[in-house]
Order: structure tokens, then C-alpha cells, then sequence
């Protein structure tokens, strides 16, 4: 009996020696990172040391408790996370708002001169001057060309993306065998890793020369760089657009063939309608990323700040909302600056809307596999 008292108590007093230690290796690592960060934030200087002291008493908790410490380590983590996007965020929108405030809505609206019509603006000969758009120097602010170009490009981009995406993604998870498909797969996602820059180069090179002698252009167009931007997206739509058909449950393309249909059937008639959801998420990841791509456009068309002429031109060329970001901050004055903000609020509020939409085709998609409606 005493052997059993003595040998409970000395677990408790094990347990309890354990918890108390967890709670202080988890305490003196959040203590030091908080330290750390306060530190960074008035005493740049001692931040180096602190954060060398938060990793060493990390590293000692993560020898003995492991566990606590990684907990600690996720939360950090997701904090960070969720604080940096929520900086980012309001940093974007208060550098934007001074320009709302000067200049409102003129900024998303055509600048009209007097005798020029108002609405009909697409009609040749009635477009106001590239002045009228966008001139720092006399105080045109309006980024409507950037905004049409951008919806130009992406357009383009999808519907280069979206059919070899497609088919893409039907190849791999449907006919190539599984030695093959272990070949494609990261030979597809091998490049997304290719910077963007080079794209663009590519695209500048090898494009231009193709559209001067085939369709007697200047080369830099809206159709160059929706080719390239579609190029760089298809990465995205293959690897999204696989994981979507190879989700689709194996019995119904099963019964398919049962039935007598032949492999295409199967995959037009059951694949692709009951993977559409995924399929669709992809394509607009996809064109989130085109929208948002910035130095392959700037490489092609760094230049132009007025619409096409006439409106649906693809070998025209103008600047989109990125590209005039990264071509104009350089040397641009802070009521520039201010305006180049809204154009980075936008793309901001774009991709995050596309995001949003791509994120709940997929929750609807799953819901669809799982017979929930």
C-alpha cells in the first residue's frame, strides 16, 4: 500500500513538474518573441540578439517538449500570417485614399473634353488624346486605359489557359499511365518556378519577330502578352484542374464503360461535368495569376497610356494597372504615387474577389461529390 501511495504521488509530482516545465519553455519562448518583436519596432538595433535568444530558448524547449512547443510555434505562425495580410491590407487602402479623396471617381471614369460625346467613346475618331488619360505633368489621373488593357490581356490569357489547361489535366489524370503521369506532373509545376521575367523575354524575342513577319505588326501587343501571361498561368489550371478530375469518384466513370461508352464519352459525359466546379476554380486561379503578373507584361508593353484603336485591337499595346505600377513609381511624383496605390487597391479587391469565388466553386464541388446539394 505505501508502495502504491509513494509511487502515485511521485507520478503526480512527475506530471506535475512536466506541465509546470512545458508552461515555462512555452513562456519563455513567447516572451522573447514578443520582446523580439517590440524591440524590432523601437530598437532595431538589439533586434538581432533577441531574436538570436528567442531561438535558443525555441530550440531547448523543442528538446524537451516538443509538442507544446510546436503548438506554439502554429499559433505564431498563423498569427503572423493573419497580421502581415491585415498590414499589408490597410496600408494598401490608406495610401490609396488620399487620391479617392482628390481626385473620387474621375480616377475610374473617361476624361471627357468639351464637344467629345460621353458614352460613345468607342466609336473611332471620338476617343479623347492619350493626354486626356494619363499625364502626371498636367494632372490626368485616369487609369481606364490600364483597366481595359488589363481585361484585354487576362481575356486573352484565359483562353489560352483554359482549353490547354483542360486538356492538360485530362491527359494526366485520365489516359497517361502512372509512370508516365509521375513524369508530367512536376515537369508542369516545374514551371511555375520559372521567373517571370524570362517569360516575358522569351515572349519579346520569340513573339515579336513571329507577329512582324506574319501579320505586318509592330510586335508588342496585347496578344503577346496574353500568350505569355496564359503560358505562365497553365501551370495553375493543369495542377488544380487534375486534382479536381482525379477527386471524381472512380465508380462513375465505372459504370460508364459498363454501360458501352468509350473513353472519351466517359470523360466528356462524366469527368468533366462532375469535376466542372474544379475545373472552373482552376481557370480563375489561373486568371487571378495572370491578372496580378507584372514584369513579363512590363517586358512585352512598357509603354502606351490610351485605348486601342479601334477598341477590340489585340496587336495594340498599352500598359495594365501592374505594369504602369512597376514602370512608373521609379520617378513618380507623391501625387503619383498616391494614384498608383488605387491601381494596386484594385488588383487587390480583383484577385481577392477571384480567390473568394475559386474557393467556393470548390466547397460547392465537394458538396456535389458527397451528394450534399
Amino acid at each position: 500500500m505505501t508502495d502504491e501511495l509513494s509511487t502515485t504521488e511521485g507520478e503526480t509530482m512527475s506530471g506535475g513538474v512536466s506541465v509546470d516545465g512545458s508552461l515555462l519553455a512555452v513562456g519563455g519562448s513567447a516572451l522573447t518573441l514578443v520582446a523580439t518583436i517590440l524591440v524590432f519596432l523601437f530598437r532595431p538595433a538589439l533586434a538581432l540578439p533577441m531574436l538570436l535568444a528567442f531561438l535558443f530558448i525555441t530550440a531547448l524547449g523543442w528538446v524537451t517538449y516538443q509538442a507544446e512547443i510546436a503548438r506554439l510555434l502554429t499559433l505564431v505562425a498563423t498569427i503572423l500570417t493573419v497580421l502581415t495580410v491585415g498590414f499589408i491590407t490597410f496600408f494598401l487602402f490608406v495610401s490609396a485614399l488620399p487620391a479617392f479623396l482628390e481626385h473620387g471617381l474621375g480616377l475610374l471614369l473617361i476624361p471627357v473634353q468639351s464637344g467629345e460625346p460621353r458614352w460613345f467613346f468607342w466609336l473611332e475618331g471620338v476617343l479623347p488624346t492619350a493626354e486626356t488619360y494619363w499625364n502626371p505633368l498636367s494632372g490626368a489621373y485616369s487609369l481606364i486605359p490600364m483597366i481595359w488593357a488589363t481585361v484585354v490581356v487576362t481575356i486573352i490569357a484565359g483562353a489560352v489557359a483554359g482549353p490547354l489547361g483542360l486538356f492538360g489535366a485530362l491527359f494526366i489524370a485520365e489516359v497517361a499511365s502512372d509512370r508516365l503521369r509521375e513524369f508530367i506532373k512536376p515537369g508542369v509545376e516545374i514551371l511555375a518556378g520559372i521567373p517571370s521575367i524570362v517569360y516575358g523575354f522569351i515572349g519579346f524575342q520569340v513573339l515579336n519577330g513571329f507577329i512582324q513577319t506574319n501579320f505586318l505588326d509592330d510586335g508588342a501587343s496585347f496578344l503577346i502578352a496574353g500568350v505569355v501571361v496564359g503560358v505562365m498561368a497553365l501551370p495553375t489550371v493543369v495542377s488544380v484542374g487534375e486534382d479536381a478530375l482525379s477527386s471524381v469518384p472512380q465508380s462513375m466513370g465505372d459504370g460508364s464503360v459498363a454501360m458501352g461508352a468509350t473513353e472519351w464519352q466517359t470523360m466528356k459525359s462524366i469527368s468533366i461535368p462532375a469535376a466542372f466546379s474544379g475545373i472552373s476554380a482552376a481557370v480563375i486561379l489561373g486568371l487571378g495569376r495572370a491578372i496580378g503578373e507584372t514584369m513579363a507584361v512590363a517586358a512585352i508593353m512598357a509603354a502606351g497610356t490610351q485605348f486601342a484603336n479601334p477598341l477590340f485591337d489585340i496587336f495594340d499595346a498599352n500598359v495594365t494597372l501592374t505594369s504602369l505600377i512597376a514602370t512608373q513609381y521609379g520617378s513618380a511624383s507623391e501625387s503619383t504615387i498616391d494614384v498608383l496605390f488605387v491601381a494596386g487597391v484594385m488588383l487587390f479587391v480583383i484577385v481577392a474577389g477571384m480567390s473568394i469565388v475559386s474557393q467556393f466553386i470548390e466547397q460547392r464541388m465537394q458538396e456535389k461529390l458527397k451528394g450534399n446539394q
